[in-house]
Parts: structure tokens; C-alpha cells; sequence
């Protein structure tokens, strides 16, 4: 660290422009030139570390090094030179040829002069300085830190040797800070400037990659970047914030440092009078920008008074003009904070109340007013309330989510002491940022506001009381923490006493936040609770049946599953969601359409994603969407409309991401490397970094026999990599394979076939596997890929006219989805492969497909299909794609010339691309 002695990574390791540049004057000084620098930079940006590295080289060179100190409390003249002088004055008084007495007259420069004796003069002491550079061989290396501290004597003497250098190799390095340095040392550094005789090496703000560097951590990671931008480039700051125990992004203030950076940020503020100490906490109170009024008020003092305290604070550059005009800011919020964390609670909640007084009177926005309330502490009256719920709406709007979360709490801690209810019906303040906490992955906030709005519930209605607990039940349960949503849920059971009503919403409720935590409830439960829902509203039995249908599709049992999904969504699609059984509509809508795309049933899975998405949105509910936009990209992707998954997976992976849902997240990656893989990693029109793949990346832990396993082996095997895919797929590599669940079996089955082959093992068992899995779901989609595993096993044996029939056996039974458009793929590339059949035949095109195969045959480009279509560029090249592998063409060009042929002439399929997929 900068200044502090910490062991942390040293500057000059960062800052390494800068110290090469200072080291071209350790050769100046050994070939006797003469040279003055300045460094400037703020305290903390590495001034004393630099000059500590150039000190240790030039040692290393042989060059002499004299190190001095202003403080600002020098008793004689010219005292940090004499300090660096005396250094190096015996060896000097050693050398040859000497000026006779140099040591001695060294030792004398600094001491207080004896009474009636005037102190050397700048010019008695520039040739002192000569005879030293004399006396180096080596040249001579003068470092004086802190400059701005300086004495008028060695100003002076500065002054001179700007205008009168010293030959013969004086190197003269000054450091200090230019918003500290007294008008007489800024006027002689530009005259320097002017007259050639100096140097100035700034000392800039640390790029992110210094910044990361110096923490030893990734520039990309949200820590550094949120560290880097808390400490504005300051190397100090940078370093004493990564030691603090508080950095989490989006944290409502800056981390306070360790003591020992507090300690030296306040000890600028002690020597300096009580009235401008007074005036620093009360610009401290007033937040990041402040004028001499509010100063005033806050500090209770009179405005002159207030006027020169901060022309003082100015003066020792504590403050700074800001950009408005007549405000002022601190140096750095860092100092800020210091003076926060630093002083008398009562005091500071006296200062908050006279700035809310005073602010408000000046017409302040809520959002200013907000903090000055819940920082007032014991003086936060129940009158404070609809103010302070104004700002929080404001703090909303403004995507300041953890501070809404913090003064929500206070919020509800007014409204308990004013005896106010709680707004249960989704009209509150605490709703909405109980939504954007958990949206945001902010789960202290949201465990904190949850505690307050539980307490203030304890006076309300059972049925507000419980509506409120378990939607924040559901709340819980979409961030995956199902044991939490099982706490609230039994708390809640245990009031509602006789309320069968209650009891089933809530029973429910339990097992839907096992389904959006990641988790399938006991099928013996779920049973049990249709038997006691049958009498329920709409939307709780059909919320239950739709829960029923997942598990005993999970389970095996499809024919259960079907009834219970049937009857569920007969239900769902005809309720009117209102009241307590509301909470759970959009849930159980996402329930059945996984349930329902797990079936193959794409087109009821889409419906019911949309529409869940929809009340989702209406709710703003953003909490569930991550997995509901995982459901919808899987029903995409599945259907082979690879644009519309790539998106959705993107938004379900930031969601994710934000809510800290790992689980989604794998699951939105594995969604997007499969759907890239799917396009042969062909680029759309408009590429961003959002739509990179994301393929599996082996230190990920996958769990087995699921979904994202399965999709991250499609995409391995699309890239050629069996290996991968065999490792995603088995537990071990002993080829012992984990059972997956029935309704997906023959699928996996089919990837292990290809894997298998692929690696050039043995496949027969996985083909029959899959055949029997098949057999035993009797769905198509399953069938389907049986016929696919079957298929690859007669390719792999030169058996190209059964592997054909098995690939469009598959394709009829797949129809236009992903894998029924790979299917197709595969059947005209072994027959063109055989000599049979006419790989690139426009039949395979889908109705849409068609048509843009039509238009793009009539030379339109992709903007005008989009146009004429209704659709974006980006699924016109999609579909532009998928007609390029089915019809053999690898170009625009090949697709005008296949569709200006005569009938029953057709291309030959483009080499390696359908056959390089599986």
C-alpha cells in the first residue's frame, strides 16, 4: 500500500511507467548531468513508494541517495536537506579531494540558528550542494518527500536552483501534493517549467488493469471493479478498502478502512480549529456536494463563520470546488467516510435532523430528504413515514436498491410505533422493494426488510397476514432457499387455525417453493394435497394438479402425469386470479409448462410461458424469472427457433446471476451453448458480447442426469468432443450410468450412442437403452430419438440405407424441432454420402423456411425478408442457417442458384457441415 508500509503488492509494481521514467535519471547522475523533477499526486497515489524504488536503484548503481521529510513543523531552515545531507556525509567527507570540513558543515545545515546569526543563505547552501556533487563520482540523488510541507527557506533555495542548476550530476527530486503546495512553491515549479531547469511527473489515477494488478485479482471481477471505482484510482485507498470487512458491490456506503487509514485521513482534520472541525462533520453529514449555507445550518454557526471554516478546509485541500457552481466536494469520498464513521452518535443525529429542516425548507427532492430521516436515528418521529416512503420509491426508480432496502426497514419500524398496518394487499412500499432486493440477489436486505415486515403483520387480519407470508414464502423459495419459504409456510399454518381455505393455499405453497428451489416433492405428498384441494379455487387445484403432473412425469408414470397435467391446465387457463391464491399463478403456470415441454407438448408449454410471463411482469414479480425465461429458452430451443432461446437464456442467465440462482444460471449457459452449437457457432447479423456461446467449462460441476448435463452434451458432441459428453453424462467414466428420469431416458440414451461412437467404443447397449426407454414412455419425442441412436449404430456399421430409413423414421416422429431438423440432416447427408436420395431438397423446408428461402432466392437481403415477414434480421439469418445445412448450400449465392434451378435439379450438400455436427 502507498504510503502505509502494507505488505500488499507495491505500486511501483503498477506503476511502472512512471519509475522507468524517474530511473533515466539515475544514468543523468552517473554521467554527470543535472536534472529537477517534481511528482506530484494526492496522498495515497504512490508518491513515497516511487521515490523508495528509484532510491534502490540508483544505491544499486553506486549513485549517492539522500532521503528527507518536510512536516510542516521544521524549528530551523532547510531541515529535510539537511536530514537527506546527513545521510551521506561521511562517505562523502571520505572521498578524495573532498571540500575540506564537508561533514561537518553538512551536520551543521538544519540546526537552529544561535541567537543574533542569520541562517545560510540559498546561496551559501547551493554551494554546499556543489561540493557534494564534487564529492560523487556517481552523481548525487537528493529525494525530498512532502515538499508541499516545505519551509520558506527551502523554497528559496529551490527557487535559486531552478534558476541556477548545479552541474555535475545533482539529480533533485521533489514529491508533494500540488492542492497542498503554498502559491511561492507553484510559482517557482512553472518557472522551471518555463525556463527548462524542471521536470513534473504526475502522478495519475490507476487504470482498472493497475488497480487489478495491485490487488492481484481479475480486472473483470465485480470486486475489483467495484473497489477500483470506491477508490478513484488511489492506490492507498484501493488498498485499505480491500482490507475492509464491507465490500460487496452495490453496498449503500464506501466500506470504512482500517484504523490506520482513518487515523491518518483525520489526523489532517485535528490540528485545525473547532469551528472548522465542526464545519467538516457538517459537510460530511450533508452527503457528497454541499454549500456554505447548508454548512451553516447543519453546523449551527453563523454563515461567516461557516465561510471561513471552509475556506481554511480549502486551504489544506480537504475540500474542493465542484462542478456546480458555490458547491463544494470532499477531496475524496474516502475522507468522507472517515469523518462519518468518526465522532458522537448524539451529535450526528442532531446534525441529520437540522439538515432535513434545512434541506426541505430549500424544497430538497425526497430522495435527498431520505437518508437525513433514517440517519437522524432517535429523533425519526412516525410523522417522518410518508416522507420517508416517498424516497424510497424514489430510491427505486433511481436503481438505488439496497439503500430502499435499508430504509424500508426504517419505514416499518415508524409504521409499528405510529400503529399503521402494513399495506398487505401489494400496495405498499415493501413490496416492491422486497422485489427488487430479491431480483437483485440482495439477500441480507431481504432477510432484514422480511424480519420488520413480519413484526408489523403481527396486528394485522389472518388473511392479509398470510397472503403477505406466503408470497414472501414464494419469494424466498425462487432464490432457492426452500428451507427459509418452508419457515414462513409453517409459521403461517400454524395461525390459520380452521381456515381450510388458507390451510390449502399455504399446503400448496410448500410444495410449489420445493419446485422453484430446484428440489421435486414427494409424489405421496403432492397426491395426498390434490385429494384435499379437489374442492379448491381454480388456481390452487390447478396449481397442485399441474404439481402432481411434474412429479409423476419425473416419476415415470406418464399416464398420471398427462391426467393430472390435463385436468390442471383445463383449470389454470380458466381462472381468474384474485385473492390469497393469486400469489402462486404465475409459479404454477411455470410448473406446467415444464411439465408440458418435459412432454413435447412445445406449443402448450410456449402459451403457458407466455402467459406467465405476462402476469410475471404485471406482479413485477421479477424474482421468478429467471426460471421462467430458462423454461421458455428450453420450449425455443426444442422448437428450433434458436434466436428467440439464445435471448431468453441471456436474460434468464443475468437474472440469475444477479439473484445468485447458480443453479439457473448453469442451466441459461447450458440453453446458450446448446442453441450456438445447434447454429454451427454461425454469428449473427448484430453480434455482442451477450451472444458469445458458453460452452462447459470443465471445473464446472454439472449435475449429473439433469438437463443442463444433457444440453452441454449436445453441445460437446456438435463440436466432436465425446469425451466431454460421456463425462457430463456418466458419474464415472466406468460406464456405470445414472438412471435419468424416464421421460427424458431415451434422449440421453441417444447422446451416450453418439458419444460412444464418437470415441470409436462400443454403442449397442445405448441404442437398445434407448429403445427401451422409448418403449416405456410411448411418446413420440422418445421414439424419435431411439430411431436417432438406431441410426448412428448402422452409419458407424456402413450401413447407409438403414441409417436413412431410421433418420427419417426419427424425423417424422421429431417433426420440425431441433432434433427432427437434425434428423433430416442426417438421413440427406448419409444418403448423398451412399449415392442415394437428393441431399438439398427444398421438402425439407418448414413452411417458413420457405418462404424466406423464396425471397432470399429473389436476391432481397436480410433486412427486407425481415421487413416483408415481420420478423427481426436476426431470425431471418437464423432461418437462413438452417436452410444452408438442409438444402447443401453454403452460401446466399448457392441458395439463389439451388432456387433458380428447374425442378428436380438440386445441389450437392456443402462438405463437412451437417456431417460435422454429430
Amino acid at each position: 500500500m502507498v504510503d502505509s508500509g502494507t505488505t500488499i503488492t507495491a505500486p511501483q509494481e503498477v506503476r511502472t511507467t512512471e519509475l522507468s521514467t524517474l530511473g533515466r535519471l539515475v544514468t543523468a547522475a552517473r554521467e554527470g548531468r543535472s536534472a529537477t523533477v517534481r511528482v506530484t499526486g494526492e496522498l495515497g497515489a504512490g508518491k513515497t513508494r516511487l521515490l523508495g524504488g528509484l532510491a534502490a536503484r540508483a544505491g544499486r548503481l553506486g549513485v549517492s541517495v539522500g532521503r528527507g521529510v518536510s512536516t510542516g513543523l521544521e524549528s530551523a531552515p532547510y531541515l529535510a536537506l539537511a536530514q537527506a545531507l546527513r545521510t551521506i556525509a561521511e562517505p562523502l567527507g571520505a572521498v578524495p579531494g573532498a571540500a575540506p570540513g564537508l561533514p561537518d558543515a553538512l551536520r551543521r545545515l538544519g540546526e537552529p540558528p544561535a541567537d543574533g546569526t542569520a541562517p545560510p543563505t540559498p546561496t551559501t547552501v547551493r554551494r554546499l550542494l556543489a561540493a557534494c556533487v564534487s564529492a560523487s563520482p556517481g552523481g548525487l540523488l537528493l529525494l525530498l518527500d512532502d515538499f508541499h510541507c516545505a519551509d520558506r527557506a527551502t523554497i528559496g533555495l529551490f527557487d535559486l536552483l531552478v534558476r541556477q542548476p548545479v552541474p555535475g550530476g545533482l539529480i533533485l527530486v521533489t514529491a508533494y501534493r500540488p492542492w497542498q503546495a503554498p502559491a511561492m512553491l507553484r510559482s517557482v515549479a512553472r518557472l522551471g517549467i518555463e525556463l527548462g531547469t524542471a521536470e513534473e511527473l504526475p502522478l495519475a489515477p490507476l487504470t482498472l488493469e493497475q488497480s487489478a494488478a495491485l490487488l492481484d485479482a481479475p480486472a473483470a471481477a465485480p470486486r475489483t471493479l467495484h473497489l477500483h471505482r470506491l477508490a478513484q484510482g488511489n492506490p492507498l485507498f484501493l488498498t485499505a478498502l480491500a482490507d475492509a470487512p464491507t465490500t460487496a458491490p452495490g453496498t449503500v456506503a464506501a466500506p470504512t478502512p482500517h484504523q490506520g487509514l482513518r487515523d491518518r485521513l483525520l489526523a489532517e482534520i485535528a490540528p485545525l480549529g473547532r469551528r472548522t472541525q465542526v464545519a467538516a462533520r457538517a459537510a460530511a453529514v450533508l452527503g457528497e456536494v454541499f454549500d456554505v449555507d447548508s454548512v451553516a445550518a447543519v453546523a449551527d454557526l453563523p454563515r461567516s463563520d461557516a465561510c471561513r471554516a471552509l475556506g481554511e478546509l480549502r486551504g489544506h485541500d480537504l475540500v474542493r470546488p465542484a462542478a456546480q457552481a458555490g458547491r463544494l466536494v470532499f477531496r475524496h469520498p474516502l475522507l468522507r467516510d472517515c469523518l462519518v464513521a468518526d465522532g458522537d452518535d448524539c451529535w450526528w443525529a442532531e446534525a441529520h435532523r437540522r439538515a432535513l429542516d434545512h434541506l426541505a425548507a430549500a424544497g430538497a427532492s425526497p430522495l435527498e430528504l431520505a437518508g437525513h430521516v433514517v440517519d437522524s436515528g432517535p429523533r425519526m418521529t412516525p410523522a417522518d413515514r410518508p416522507l420517508l416512503e416517498a424516497g424510497i420509491r424514489a430510491a427505486l426508480g433511481a436503481g438505488r436498491i439496497a439503500q430502499a432496502g435499508a430504509w424500508t426497514v426504517a419505514a416499518l419500524r415508524l409504521r409499528r410505533a405510529g400503529g399503521g398496518g402494513a399495506d398487505h394487499g401489494g400496495c405498499g412500499v415493501w413490496q416492491p422493494v422486497v422485489q427488487a432486493l430479491a431480483a437483485d440477489g440482495r439477500i441480507g436486505h431481504l432477510d432484514a426488510v422480511q424480519d420488520e415486515v413480519l413484526l408489523v403483520l403481527g396486528a394485522a387480519p389472518i388473511a392479509d397476514r398470510v397472503s403477505a407470508m406466503v408470497w414472501l414464502a414464494g419469494v424466498q423459495a425462487s432464490l432457492g432457499r426452500i428451507e427459509e419459504s418452508r419457515k414462513l409456510l409453517s409459521a403461517a399454518l400454524a395461525e390459520v387455525g380452521d381456515r381450510p381455505d388458507l390451510r390449502a393455499v399455504i399446503q400448496v405453497q410448500m410444495q410449489l417453493g420445493q419446485v422453484l428451489g430446484g428440489q421435486l416433492p414427494p409424489r405421496a405428498e403432492v397426491d395426498a394435497l390434490v385429494r384435499e384441494t379437489a374442492g379448491a379455487d381454480p388456481v390452487t387445484a390447478g396449481g397442485c394438479l399441474s404439481l402432481r403432473g411434474l412429479c409423476t412425469l419425473f416419476s415415470g408414470d406418464l399416464a398420471a402425469a398427462v391426467e393430472a397435467l390435463d385436468a390442471g391446465a383445463r383449470l389454470l387457463d380458466s381462472a381468474e386470479p384474485h385473492g390469497p391464491a393469486a400469489i402462486g399463478y404465475a409459479s404454477f403456470l411455470t410448473v406446467l409448462a415444464s411439465a408440458e415441454s418435459a412432454l413435447g407438448r412445445y406449443a402448450a408449454a410456449g402459451a403457458h410461458t407466455e402467459r406467465a410471463l405476462a402476469e410475471v411482469r404485471l406482479r413485477g414479480d421479477h424474482h421468478l424469472l429467471p426460471v421462467l425465461l430458462n423454461v421458455q429458452a428450453y420450449v425455443a430451443y426444442q422448437s428450433g427457433r434458436m434466436a428467440e432461446a439464445l435471448e431468453a437464456a441471456r436474460q434468464a442467465g443475468d437474472g440469475a446471476r444477479a439473484a445468485a440462482r447458480a443453479d439457473q444460471a448453469l442451466l441459461a449457459d447450458a440453453l446458450t451453448a446448446a442453441a450456438w452449437a445447434w447454429l454451427d457457432g454461425d454469428t449473427p447479423a448484430d453480434p455482442s458480447p451477450a451472444d458469445a456461446p458458453a460452452p462447459h467449462h470443465p471445473d464446472v460441476v454439472v449435475p449429473r442426469a439433469t438437463v443442463a448435463a444433457m444440453l452441454f452434451a449436445e453441445a460437446a458432441l456438435a463440436a466432436g468432443d465425446g469425451a466431454t459428453a460421456l463425462d457430463l453424462l456418466l458419474p464415472t467414466r466406468g460406464r456405470r450410468v445414472q438412471e435419468p428420469a424416464a421421460v427424458l431416458a431415451a434422449r440421453v440414451y441417444e447422446l451416450l450412442t453418439s458419444a460412444a461412437l464418437a470415441l470409436g467404443e462400443p454403442a449397442e447397449r445405448w441404442a437398445l437403452r434407448a429403445e427401451a426407454a422409448a418403449d416405456a414412455v410411448g411418446l413420440d419425442e422418445q421414439t424419435g430419438y431411439a430411431r436417432l441412436a438406431r441410426g448412428h449404430l448402422h452409419a458407424a456399421h456402413d450401413q447407409p440405407q438403414e441409417a436413412v430409413r431410421s433418420y427419417r423414421e426419427a424425423r417424422c416422429l421429431l417433426g420440425d424441432s431441433a432434433a427432427g431438423v437434425r434428423a433430416e440432416e442426417l438421413a440427406l447427408v448419409t444418403a448423398g454420402t451412399a449415392g442415394h436420395g437428393r441431399p438439398g431438397r427444398l421438402e425439407s423446408l418448414t413452411s417458413r423456411e420457405r418462404e424466406v428461402a423464396e425471397l432470399a432466392g429473389e436476391g432481397l437481403k436480410t433486412r427486407d425478408i425481415a421487413h416483408l415477414l415481420t420478423l427481426s434480421p436476426r431470425t431471418v439469418d437464423v432461418h437462413l442457417a438452417r436452410i444452408y445445412r438442409k438444402v447443401g448450400v453454403s452460401s446466399r449465392a448457392g441458395l439463389v442458384r439451388l432456387m433458380a434451378a428447374p425442378p428436380g435439379l438440386s445441389s450437392r450438400p456443402a462438405p463437412g457441415r451437417a456431417a460435422g455436427r454429430r
